[in-house]
């Protein structure tokens, strides 16, 4: 038995085998950077006015002819994160925030990068809606939106190509799980080969190639995936300024 693993095409295939790993790390990256993204969320909220209980029989306040009560601003930020553009044509329908009825007391654009991007917005008493547009990576558009009572929460509806999910903004990179992204298998397979290659090699050295290897892929596939993971959460960032 030992004299099959000592044949030739067994060592040929060993290292075969330690090619494609090797390979397959980087076309794991490679695929990770093709990626068609888009994120959303809050870039800041703060309360303009409210009036206290005690003194709202006394006191009236109006905006644009409206009777308010309390009064929110909240900015509202959309960004391509990814590495390929977002076509308009790839907006199943336009993208809306839906809030309560009669919430929305104005909604207006208060940024776009670039200044050309041309976009576009349709309001509502309930529903602030952004036309499809062409945005390529990078390109970010800022909504500013008066709510009247002042509870920023809003629902997201919109479907684009290739887009399974919006990704949340402003959050800080998280560590990969080691376990779930298949390196695990790789830090215990190659040591376990190279183990088993020092039992039918137990005079020359070159099982350690293993090993090295599989320390190669682990560490190489462990850190493309945290950089990659910075580098997203970094294109994720929006702000007003």
């Amino acid at each position: 038995m030992l004299e099959l693993f000592r044949d030739p095409a067994w060592q040929f295939a060993g290292v075969l085998l330690a090619v494609v790993a090797v390979v397959a790390s980087f076309w794991i990256y490679w695929l990770q950077r093709q990626t068609k993204e888009l994120a959303f969320g809050i870039v800041s909220s703060r309360r303009l006015l409210t009036v206290a209980d005690e003194v709202s029989a006394r006191v009236r306040v109006e905006l644009d002819g409206r009777q308010i009560k309390d009064l929110h601003l909240t900015v509202y930020g959309l960004k391509n994160s990814g590495r390929r553009a977002v076509l308009a044509s790839d907006f199943d329908r336009p993208l809306s925030l839906h809030f309560a009825p009669g919430q929305v007391v104005s909604a207006q654009l208060s940024s776009q990068a670039p200044p050309n991007l041309g976009a576009t917005i349709s309001v509502t008493d309930a529903a602030v809606q952004l036309h499809p547009l062409l945005l390529n990576p990078g390109d970010q558009v800022l909504v500013q939106v008066l709510l009247s009572p002042g509870s920023p929460t809003a629902r997201l509806d919109g479907r684009v190509i290739d887009v399974s999910h919006f990704q949340p903004i402003n959050l800080r990179p998280e560590l990969p799980k080691f376990r779930e992204s298949g390196l695990f298998e790789v830090a215990v397979g190659f040591p376990i080969v190279g183990l088993f290659g020092a039992f039918i090699y137990p005079k020359n050295p070159s099982w350690l190639l293993w090993v090295g290897v599989g320390a190669f892929v682990v560490v190489f596939g462990y850190t493309s995936r945290l950089l990659e993971r910075v580098r997203s959460s970094s294109r994720r960032r929006i702000s007003e300024t």
